[in-house]
């Protein structure tokens, strides 16, 4: 997330969500200007340092000539939208729905140029250059910016100005389409058999069979169809006829060809992304293979050539001179007795199944660029796609698919510093996908080194930190986050340490806002304050994260009482207990701890060996003791068993047992503590204090 510019956010978020009808046809992340698409690895703390700069910039904005109205209500309806971006959780499920409410809207927004487009395609067989301007005028219109523009059009072929119109051709019914589809994928269920791959393929006909041999084929199929006993089989047949009298003998045959051209392009379009992937360019090799595909499929050679043209021109890319091959011979008409197929030359089979072989065993290996060449030499030797080939084939494809997905999330985690992470799917890719690259050509063993070097040192700097006392220790702990944010022996040593609270929290008019003033806390490193303001009901609203020790209060009415605020210090995603205006404080206290009266409970030994496995939090029970209650929080480590802002459960040993410890929320980070209980007379007595080695720090990601 870049750092937030003023006069930028002005141009790019005020004066669109203007243009767009205001405030309430915007969502929270554009408001904010928090990029959605970091919304799952940006921390608390960067989303409410955004959120503050944001909110103060609206506060200097009040009295701006062109957005003055439309300031006042984002400024209105900040209490609302603000909390709901500062927690990881509400912050998951609010991008969850905005992306589905961008998708709607980015939907209306493109309905118009799709329809256009399509329109034109239909007409002129693609998008005529004198044709161009108009269409990016239309895209203007409609919030569309260039970039996008270019990315939603380009897939089409552009033609020379001029180009005159085609003939208005009707188009195939796409909801046919599917119903022959999946009858023919049916049939070759019930008969055993690879299904057809067109209804031409059904009746024993080549793509270029004109309507009269369509017609006899139909004849003589459906003949020997009524010889059949009534059964799901002959009624599939049955309207699979039908269609071919739809499809190809009362409508032009071309017509469903283009359709399945269509489909077919589909099809091959993750395939031929791959090959690009990895060649950077569409070799012979491979164009020879889709070609062959593509035919398999049933297009005739010219379309099958058109497809792959498309295709290459969607990745920008040249399709290659291959060799032209014979066109292959008509298929016999089912109506013909069959001819034996001449014997298998072993030499012939041994060519294929050699590569073959070594496709399987580089996929075992984990290297499925190396296996994709292996079945691209397969087919190649073979003349044709075979089931095993394809088998094959399909596996290598998903596991492209999948390094590259992963590669995606290594890249997410080396830019939110969580190299632990990053460590953790490198070490996948290398065992699935090690021979495939990151997007900048980077090697799996590169980039693991890389980490690894990063990580090494962290781990130095935590060893160092644990010989250390004071700030040094603390300094040492924030250089190894700083350097991995998920270090998670950095984050407990933290968390034992704590955060001391600021001091001397301080409310006083000022204008029309209320300025809050405090003492800085004295822990080491950078240091935020989140201010909360507590409401008469008792209720928290938040005014703002800073790292200065002051903030502006403009919500509060000029007529209402100074309200009582809550400071708190933060640091790494761990924060302190709050310090309240209105009281007199000497100083911070030590986060941990609390001055309470001791009880029996706190005589008890504290629980050890605090853990998580999978969902269950797990411990050891110190020597008699029966019950404990174990409270936790999300946003900062609990002071006591009745921290108000807390979760708690009681558990006996038994029920531990049971479990095989104790179910926690999955929500991350989490902070635990486990406090000791004793009976009283019937009465539950709970520790009221809790030492660090009952306490649990869950990190997120």
């Amino acid at each position: 997330m870049e750092d937030f510019q003023p006069n930028d956010y002005r141009k790019r978020v005020l004066a669109v969500v203007q243009a767009r009808g205001g405030a309430g046809q915007s969502d929270p992340f554009e408001l904010y200007d928090i990029p959605l698409a970091e919304a799952d690895r940006l921390t608390d703390a960067d989303v409410a340092a955004r959120v503050e700069a944001v909110w103060a910039f609206w506060q200097k904005s009040r009295d701006h000539p062109k957005y003055r109205g439309l300031v006042l209500a984002l400024l209105a309806a900040h209490d609302q939208a603000g909390p709901e971006l500062l927690d990881a959780r509400r912050r998951g499920l609010l991008a969850e729905r905005v992306r589905r409410e961008r998708d709607d809207r980015d939907g209306q927004r493109f309905a118009d140029l799709d329809a256009a487009v399509a329109r034109l395609v239909q007409r002129f067989g693609g998008l005529p250059e004198d044709k161009l301007p108009g269409l990016r005028q239309l895209a203007a219109e409609r919030g569309i910016d260039a970039d996008a523009f270019a990315l939603r059009v380009r897939r089409y072929k552009v033609l020379p100005a001029g180009t005159p119109a085609r003939p208005d051709r009707p188009a195939v019914d796409p909801d046919l389409l599917r119903q022959v589809r999946a009858d023919l994928d049916e049939l070759g269920r019930l008969s055993g058999e690879t299904p057809p791959t067109s209804l031409l393929t059904l009746l024993g006909l080549p793509p270029e069979a004109d309507r009269d041999e369509i017609r006899q084929a139909r004849d003589e199929f459906a003949a020997r169809n009524r010889e059949r006993r009534p059964d799901r089989r002959r009624a599939l047949v049955d309207d699979l006829l039908a269609a071919v009298t739809a499809l190809l003998v009362d409508a032009d045959p071309a017509l469903y060809l283009d359709a399945l051209a269509a489909d077919v392009t589909a099809r091959l379009r993750p395939a031929v992304a791959a090959a690009v992937l990895v060649e950077d360019a569409l070799t012979p090799r491979h164009y020879t293979g889709f070609l062959t595909e593509a035919e398999e499929h049933g297009l005739d050679r010219g379309r099958a050539e058109a497809v792959l043209a498309e295709l290459a021109r969607e990745h920008g890319v040249d399709v290659p001179d291959a060799p032209v091959r014979a066109q292959p011979a008509r298929l016999p008409r089912p109506a013909q007795p069959a001819r034996p197929a001449p014997p298998a030359q072993p030499s012939r089979a041994t060519q294929w199944l050699e590569p073959l072989a070594r496709a399987r065993a580089a996929l075992r290996a984990g290297r499925p660029v190396e296996a994709h060449e292996q079945v691209a030499e397969a087919r190649e030797r073979a003349g044709e796609l075979l089931p095993a080939i394809r088998a094959v084939a399909d596996e290598v494809e998903q596991a492209i698919r999948e390094a590259g997905s992963r590669w995606r999330q290594v890249e997410a985690a080396l830019a939110g510093r969580n190299l632990r992470t990053a460590a953790r799917l490198l070490d996948e890719l290398a065992r699935d996908a090690a021979d495939v690259p990151g997007r900048d050509g980077r090697s799996v063993a590169e980039e693991t080194a890389a980490v690894r070097e990063q990580l090494a040192r962290a781990d130095e700097m935590v060893a160092a930190a644990g010989r250390s006392h004071g700030a040094q220790r603390e300094s040492l702990l924030l250089e190894a986050l700083e350097i991995v944010a998920d270090h998670q022996a950095a984050r407990d040593a933290l968390a034992v340490t704590g955060v001391a609270p600021p001091a001397r929290v301080r409310a006083r008019r000022a204008g029309r806002a209320v300025v809050v003033t405090w003492q800085p806390s004295p822990s080491a490193g950078t240091i935020r304050y989140r201010v909360l303001r507590i409401g008469p009901d008792g209720a928290s609203r938040a005014v703002g994260v800073t790292q200065v020790t002051s903030i502006e209060d403009g919500g509060v009415g000029p007529d209402a009482p100074i309200p009582v605020y809550e400071v708190l210090a933060g640091r790494s995603g761990l924060w302190s207990a709050p310090a309240r205006s209105g009281a007199d404080q000497p100083g911070p206290a030590p986060v941990l701890t609390a001055p309470v009266a001791l009880n029996a409970a706190d005589r008890l030994e504290p629980a050890t060996g605090l853990h998580l496995a999978g969902d269950l939090l797990r411990w050891t029970w110190p020597p008699g003791c029966t019950e404990m209650m174990v409270v936790w929080r999300s946003d900062a480590p609990a002071g006591t068993a009745d921290d108000p802002a807390a979760h708690r459960r009681k558990v006996t040993n038994a029920r531990y047992d049971v479990d095989g410890g104790l179910p926690v929320p999955a929500e991350r980070p989490l902070h635990l503590a486990v406090f000791g209980c004793v009976r009283d007379g019937g009465r539950l007595l709970v520790a009221s204090v809790c030492p660090p080695s009952a306490r649990l720090w869950a990190a997120g990601g």
